[in-house]
């Protein structure tokens, strides 16, 4: 019986390098004139600016909800949830999304009841009591009778 030699580390890697893709990365490399470190330096560029990006509007949308929690029970209340609402999308925060039940909309605030159902195990205890104390009010105060039974559903669905 013929016994086949095992192969070392060193040899497969030899193998591997010259393969056919190897040599065909090292051909693109060259005629592109870029070297896998040069790459990394861009791609680190690259990152810093979209973490950048990224960073200016989380400070644009921190501003803006502030704006929105000084603007509760004001009469220009409204007009910025509304604004928010265009420039960001819901918030993820129970604190900043309990504002928005007072919006006059009936599909953003079905969409805060979805986003609540969605993250509730995630608030914390005070935001929860906020959110259950909030769907009571709608329950109770609403004329939109579907609203009401969508806020009643969900109010059921928390507290069991």
């Amino acid at each position: 019986m013929s016994e086949k030699k095992k192969l070392s580390w060193r040899e497969i890697d030899k193998l591997k390098d010259a393969s056919g893709l190897a040599k065909l990365r090292r051909k693109v490399e060259k005629r592109e004139g870029t070297t896998p470190t040069e790459d990394k330096k861009l791609k680190e560029r690259y990152l810093k600016e979209l973490d950048k990006l990224f960073h200016k509007r989380d400070v644009e949308k921190e501003e803006w909800l502030k704006k929105l929690h000084q603007a509760v029970g004001k009469k220009d209340f409204q007009k910025i949830a509304l604004l928010f609402y265009e420039k960001f999308g819901l918030p993820e925060e129970g604190r900043d999304l309990i504002p928005f039940f007072d919006v006059e909309v009936r599909e953003i605030v079905l969409e805060v009841l979805e986003k609540i159902r969605e993250n509730f195990a995630k608030f914390s205890f005070t935001e929860k009591q906020a959110i259950l104390a909030k769907l009571k009010a709608i329950n109770l105060s609403t004329k939109d009778e579907f609203l009401a039974y969508k806020s009643e559903k969900l109010l059921k669905e928390l507290t069991l």
